[in-house]
């Protein structure tokens, strides 16, 4: 029994630790990445789900501080997305017993999919990815941004993801931010949407106390890293690396989805 806790707390330490550097470089808390590593030592699904936006919110905090602090968010975007991110991914957790999650990962697993591989290719949607160096007043994107981040917020909620792999690329498009400002932007909208999904969780108590500190401590000291590092990654790279990342979510939640 012993031998069992150890290897369950090794597993939740490495799992957090590498999981929470990618998320910390890319802006994505990565919740997509780490859930199937989440499933396997929390086997319920809602409370998994629960405990996972819990240690987004942990790591996102984290991550976007040192963003914030080298000056990559955009008020006006934070403030439009994130406050309605927040209301969406409350409801949806809320609400997260009601619905299945199968179809939801496996719709969100192909939308990344398509995300992942079009950045990759240098398209999103059909369409060129702006170089970033323009960045248009966050205030004309307010109304667009609020939709988005309430929809994306609900859907996230409700299955224990954030959803960022979404709003990045869209913040990259169709705002025009460079990679390292849409990054820091996510992570910042990311930390209070998981922490009002994990709210909405906590009030049905769905989370492991044990597994959240764990790997959420672990992710802590990873997305400090990794957003330390980002800040001086070159637009070009940072995009490569934020494809790759959502291409790898992508095929992660679409063999979940398979195998529920």
């Amino acid at each position: 029994m012993e031998e069992v806790l150890s290897l369950k707390f090794l597993f939740s330490v490495l799992t957090g630790m590498t999981i929470g550097l990618l998320a910390g470089l890319t802006g994505m808390p990565l919740g997509a990445l780490r859930l199937p590593a989440v499933y396997a030592v929390v086997p319920t699904p809602y409370v998994a789900a629960g405990t996972n936006l819990g240690i987004d919110t942990l790591a996102s905090l984290t991550g976007s501080y040192r963003y914030w602090k080298g000056g990559k968010v955009e008020p006006w975007i934070f403030l439009s997305m994130g406050s309605f991110s927040c209301l969406g991914s409350f409801f949806g957790g809320y609400f997260s017993h009601c619905l299945s999650h199968k179809w939801f990962l496996l719709v969100i697993g192909l939308v990344y999919l398509y995300t992942g591989i079009s950045m990759l290719w240098g398209t999103i949607w059909g369409v060129l990815i702006s170089s970033g160096d323009v960045v248009p007043g966050g205030r004309k994107w307010v109304g667009t941004a609020a939709l988005w981040g309430f929809v994306l917020g609900f859907i996230g909620g409700m299955v224990g993801l954030l959803m960022g792999s979404l709003r990045v690329p869209a913040m990259i498009r169709g705002m025009g931010l460079p990679p390292a400002l849409a990054a820091g932007t996510n992570m910042a909208i990311s930390s209070f949407a998981a922490l009002s999904g994990f709210i909405g969780h906590y009030l049905q108590k769905n989370f492991d106390v044990p597994v959240l500190l764990v790997m959420g401590l672990a992710s802590m000291a990873g997305a400090y890293l990794g957003s330390h590092l980002a800040v001086n990654l070159s637009p070009l790279a940072l995009r490569r690396l934020i494809s790759t990342a959502i291409t790898l979510m992508a095929t992660t939640l679409i063999v979940k989805s398979l195998r529920m």
